[in-house]
């Protein structure tokens, strides 16, 4: 199925969320150009920011209108009503602490052993589950349960992001060596699936074509500038580019509008995925 245009219906669609809104932002216009019927709006905030903003009668706007806001936002607040998809960009569910928990214990019914704290599977995923569901929990206590939502957690650090230097990330590092850490990660993700959908909420998991094996996403999605030669202040190793905004829009608009993209823009996303 491709787009609506030639049925003259135009669906609203709303990214909000963190500073990660701004992979699809830059990819607007392949946007717009592959989905004609589609209308979508982009309104992002740094992480803190979103956090902090409220949320009051379907309406989301920053708690402290001086706050720093991203270059390309020019408005402080955004009304969900028009809008029949609002994908919310940037839940993390803990990773970091993921990672660690992780990375930095033995699993009793794991092979693998490296002198570290014991735990067994059973207390693993208990812990896992707790987490998430502390995420799941403010999600849902925040926004509600509105079947027009579809949650997208923020993109898994970039696979150079294990190198030695600047924005290193030393958990995910640790965790990479470990040979338990792709079945713990698939149960990690199994368990947002499970208790988001217990709470009546809507999840999409960073597609596997983007991914470079267990917490990692591919550096083909680095954001130009970005890289170990930056100057230190512009390492970024955990926001995508345009490429990244375009094709997870894609993968989510046939997944809730069961759309794929037109004319060039098809071929585009086709060798993209491969």
């Amino acid at each position: 199925m491709t787009g609506m245009s030639d049925k003259g219906l135009t669906q609203k669609v709303l990214i909000v969320g963190t500073s990660h809104t701004g992979a699809f932002y830059m990819a607007r216009e392949r946007i717009k150009t592959g989905y004609p019927g589609l209308e979508v709006s982009y309104f992002g905030m740094p992480g803190r920011v979103f956090s902090a903003a409220l949320f009051e009668d379907g309406i989301l706007r920053m708690a402290d209108i001086s706050a720093r806001q991203l270059p390309w936002m020019d408005r402080q607040e955004i009304d969900f009503a028009p809008f029949s998809l609002i994908i919310q960009v940037g839940e993390r569910f803990t990773l970091n602490h993921v990672m660690r928990l992780m990375a930095f214990h033995d699993v009793l019914e794991e092979d693998e052993r490296s002198g570290r704290a014991p735990m067994s599977s059973a207390a693993l995923t208990a812990f896992l589950t707790g987490m998430v569901q502390s995420r799941v929990d403010h999600i849902r206590g925040r926004f509600g349960a509105d079947d027009r939502y579809c949650i997208l957690p923020a993109p898994y650090p970039l696979a150079r992001s294990t190198a030695p230097g600047p924005k290193h990330e030393y958990g995910l590092t640790a965790l990479s060596l470990r040979s338990f850490a792709d079945r713990w990660m698939a149960r990690y993700e199994e368990i947002i699936s499970e208790r988001m959908q217990a709470a009546g909420l809507d999840v999409f998991l960073q597609p596997h074509e983007t991914r470079a094996g267990q917490f990692m996403t591919q550096d083909r999605y680095a954001r130009p500038g970005t890289d170990l030669t930056a100057p230190e202040g512009q390492v970024d190793h955990r926001h995508m580019n345009s490429d990244y905004g375009w094709q997870v829009f894609c993968a989510i608009a046939e997944h809730r509008l069961g759309l794929t993209p037109e004319g060039d823009a098809l071929s585009t996303q086709q060798q993209m995925t491969g």
